[in-house]
């Protein structure tokens, strides 16, 4: 668009020189090139992070266990401890690749939907994820008992019977701050902002591919692959389509953040 506005300029005749000046400036602060990845780079690069804090999470969780604490406590360690530095990482990095002036510019995502249309918008996703949730829930159970019955008890990251009731209300705290909005929004700037608009040569599969190895990703959560592919396959099209990173930041933070208060108010009720 402003490639296209500078060169209408040059071709009607109605330039000046500080308007070409700041219009050039403006385009080459704004325009860098990206890289699309290979398929087998963009597999890799979606499904690493969730390894690296699997791996974290084993380890993790039986030390935390001993002590009392709950395992859902180990996955918001990995949060700070893995999640952000994993994820940045790897951002600061292609920043440097890709000779982006900041980590945002790496977003691809850059469209501002109307206010009301973007919370409107988010607000239907999340309706929908819920409702998906609860209906594939029995699936889950059956899943989770005939395929994954020999998965460590600890995988069972809501599991909070027999901790104390100071630790779990400390826990579900820690859990709005950091599952709530730390996590999603590092997710979305990594899964959709830049990883997503890097996945063309998926054609018009690229949302599903996404979603898919996003749900994948989970490998501490097999058990719910099925409904988080299904639940957040809509929110992946709409942020392809709109090219609006904000409408799947808004709807990850909604998600877990109501997820997070649902837990906290059972917990206190």
């Amino acid at each position: 668009m402003l490639f296209k506005k500078l060169v209408r300029l040059f071709l009607i005749g109605r330039r000046t020189r500080s308007e070409a000046a700041t219009l050039i400036h403006y385009f080459i602060l704004n325009h860098e090139i990206m890289e699309q990845q290979t398929k087998l780079t963009s597999i890799l690069n979606h499904l690493y992070p969730g390894v690296l804090i699997t791996l974290f999470f084993i380890a993790a969780t039986p030390i935390l266990v001993r002590k009392g604490l709950p395992p859902q406590l180990s996955m918001l360690i990995a949060i700070v401890c893995v999640v952000s530095p994993v994820i940045l990482l790897h951002l600061v990095r292609a920043k440097s690749k890709e000779g982006a002036l900041s980590i945002w510019k790496l977003n691809g995502y850059k469209e501002k939907l109307p206010k009301k249309k973007l919370l409107l918008y988010s607000l239907g996703l999340i309706i929908f994820a819920y409702l998906v949730y609860g209906l594939t829930q029995p699936l889950n159970e059956i899943i989770s008992t005939k395929l994954f019955s020999w998965l460590p008890e600890g995988y069972q990251v809501r599991n909070f019977e027999g901790y104390s009731k100071r630790i779990v209300v400390f826990t579900l705290l820690a859990n709005i701050v950091l599952n709530g909005l730390l996590a999603p929004f590092l997710e979305e700037i990594y899964f959709r902002g830049y990883l997503l608009p890097r996945m063309k040569q998926w054609g018009k599969s690229a949302p599903v591919i996404n979603a898919l190895l996003f749900s994948l990703y989970h490998f501490w959560q097999p058990q719910i692959y099925l409904t988080l592919f299904i639940a957040l396959m809509p929110m992946t099209y709409l942020t392809w389509k709109t090219q609006s990173i904000r409408l799947a930041i808004y709807t990850h933070c909604g998600l877990n953040i109501v997820g997070a208060l649902l837990s906290l108010g059972m917990m206190l009720d």
